[in-house]
């Protein structure tokens, strides 16, 4: 799926959309900041959300990443400090349920102490596999398999 850019730096892309019809929609988002997954969130879209969604997917998109607090959804996204991101559409949420914690989550499966972990079961699993190559090789040249 396309991931979507906001003013946080982040982007968030959407898994999938649940939807209770006229009353609710749960939509499922990844949000990333880089190309680190930061973490999988849930957001409820009920009441006045829900019917002003309508048929703008881009509302949809931008109140996702309004109740995560990502900012506003921008067409593109630079390190120059001077640049100012330009807005898609801009839209005024009265919703207050804005999470109080930053997005940054070091329980991601990419922190560094994490990453070292999986490396150490990479090389552990590559040999194990050099061992069962070697196994496999005896058992055929001796005709036993």
């Amino acid at each position: 799926m396309d991931k979507y850019l906001f003013s946080s730096g982040g982007f968030i892309d959407i898994q999938g959309i649940s939807i209770n019809p006229n009353k609710s929609a749960r939509v499922q988002a990844l949000c990333f900041f880089g190309e680190n997954i930061v973490q999988m969130k849930f957001v409820e879209i009920t009441g006045d959300e829900y019917q002003a969604w309508g048929n703008d997917d881009d509302y949809l998109i931008s109140l996702v990443g309004h109740k995560l607090g990502m900012g506003q959804r921008v067409q593109s996204w630079s390190n120059d400090p001077d640049y100012k991101p330009e807005p898609i559409k801009t839209y005024h949420f009265t919703t207050t349920d804005i999470p109080t914690t930053t997005i940054n989550d070091n329980r991601s499966v990419h922190n560094d102490a994490d990453v070292a972990k999986i490396q150490t079961l990479q090389e552990q699993l590559e040999e194990q596999q050099k061992k069962l190559k070697t196994i496999t090789d005896l058992l055929i040249n001796k005709g036993l398999v």
